[in-house]
């Protein structure tokens, strides 16, 4: 017999004899208390590995919804970048040409061109990705449909440009409305070898 074994057998021999000195009340009690505990072991056991799956399952439900946190935020990166890509090549587009160029081009195209008579420089900066500068423009005598044409054509003409403020006086004469409009125009370009 090995070692274990017998040392098992030792062990049952000495629970028969303290078994065997006890009562019948004393028995019947300690065998209430080895269910008692064994229940108690068992009910502990259970309870703390439900508690732990709790805890499992809240912790997986969190990184669930942190998941499709970060799934939602991956498609508006996605669609940014895509966007960013859109506005880069349309600004490398337009990169080499002049505000004054395009502005002219589109007053010929809607029939003002002598109505536009200024198209000067205020101010530039750049922030080592981006130039912009700042361009101060005049109409005379423009009529309302003339300028809503002209508008029209600036803004879907496809050249990086913004209409910062616009000024915009009636004058009569003999009888006829004109306008004179004057505006600030920033027009956009990107800076070659600028980080993006």
């Amino acid at each position: 017999m090995s070692t274990l074994s017998t040392r098992i057998t030792q062990l049952q021999e000495q629970v028969q004899d303290i078994l065997a000195g006890m009562s019948q009340r004393d028995r019947t009690l300690l065998m209430g208390l080895v269910i008692a505990g064994f229940i108690g072991i068992v009910g502990g056991s259970i309870y703390t590995m439900s508690s732990r799956l709790e805890t499992i399952e809240a912790a997986i439900r969190d990184n669930e919804k942190k998941l499709g946190e970060l799934r939602v935020e991956a498609a508006r990166y996605a669609a940014a970048k895509e966007e960013a890509e859109a506005i880069e090549k349309e600004l490398q587009t337009n990169g080499d040409a002049a505000l004054s160029a395009f502005l002219d081009k589109s007053a010929e195209k809607v029939g003002i061109g002598d109505k536009l008579d200024a198209v000067k420089e205020k101010s530039a900066s750049n922030d080592g990705v981006l130039e912009e500068k700042v361009y101060a423009v005049s109409l005379s005598e423009v009529g309302q449909q003339e300028l809503a044409e002209f508008l029209y054509e600036i803004e879907t003409g496809g050249f990086p440009l913004q209409i910062q403020s616009t000024k915009i006086r009636v004058r009569t004469r003999k009888g006829e409305k004109s306008l004179r409009v004057d505006m600030d125009i920033s027009a956009y370009r990107l800076i070659e070898g600028g980080e993006g």
